[in-house]
């Protein structure tokens, strides 16, 4: 097996690949960016999936893809149609499994980036390419950038209130990946989250503890039908398949780093 990960230098891109190194893959590591982040065991390539530039040469030789590329700044531009472009060049090099990472709730939660997820979801379902998609509720690194963000402002930590989340650790995600591809395509499948469920406030009164920071939470009421979606958990998978790591696990773990 030849697998090529897209999105290679970012968070769970980076998981992915040692994932598989671990599962013993041979991995082509796609990214727009240089190999910066480049580590022994892959192969590395640059591709840009906005422009199409490199696609056919990243695409060229593997069976396998993990599609973890995403930008929400360029969401038209990278993850539809760059998902297209993808697609149908996997079509042509005979791909046999595709394995698209999604997000929960893009189907309920009311947001523009997430239109565009569902988007690339059924370019994937429509293709000739054997797929499956697996999504994932919010990870760890992105849960603490958005409280951090909040507590750079003085004096207290503003929250949304009632915002419910299910954070979890993109290793795990990664690992879920590498079953995927074990399985073969097997279309849509469980998604997957964090070991729990938190309302916004308990996930700040956790991280306000492990980065030693006494700002006082203040929760602060959002209004539309986006901010609805997710106070009513729209955003989380208590059904799904769950990871073991805590988010107070993993700020427990980074707290010094």
């Amino acid at each position: 097996m030849k697998l090529l990960v897209t999105g290679a230098s970012g968070v769970l891109g980076r998981e992915v690949l040692l994932a598989a190194r671990s599962s013993g893959i041979a991995v082509r590591a796609v990214s727009r960016r240089p190999a910066a982040g480049h580590t022994d065991g892959e192969e590395w390539m640059q591709a840009d999936l906005a422009t199409g530039q490199g696609i056919d040469d990243a695409v060229r030789g593997c069976d396998t893809i993990v599609h973890a590329a995403s930008d929400p700044r360029q969401a038209d531009a990278v993850d539809v149609n760059g998902t297209r472009r993808l697609v149908e060049t996997a079509g042509r090099a005979a791909v046999r499994h595709l394995v698209l990472v999604s997000i929960v709730g893009i189907d309920q939660v009311p947001f523009s980036f997430y239109k565009r997820k569902l988007a690339a979801e059924q370019i994937v379902t429509r293709a000739d390419v054997p797929f499956s998609i697996l999504r994932a509720t919010q990870f760890h690194t992105f849960l603490d950038q958005l409280i951090a963000s909040a507590a750079r402002l003085p004096l207290v930590l503003p929250l949304p209130a009632g915002f419910l989340v299910q954070p979890v650790e993109a290793s795990e995600v990664a690992g879920r990946l590498m079953r995927c591809i074990a399985d073969g395509p097997r279309g849509r499948v469980t998604d997957y989250g964090g070991p729990e469920v938190l309302s916004f406030r308990e996930a700040g009164r956790q991280w306000r503890e492990a980065r030693h920071v006494t700002k006082r939470i203040v929760p602060i009421p959002v209004p539309g039908p986006m901010a609805r979606a997710i106070r009513e958990g729209k955003g989380t998978a208590p059904q799904g398949d769950r990871g073991a790591i805590s988010w107070r696990e993993w700020l427990m773990h980074t707290r010094d780093q």
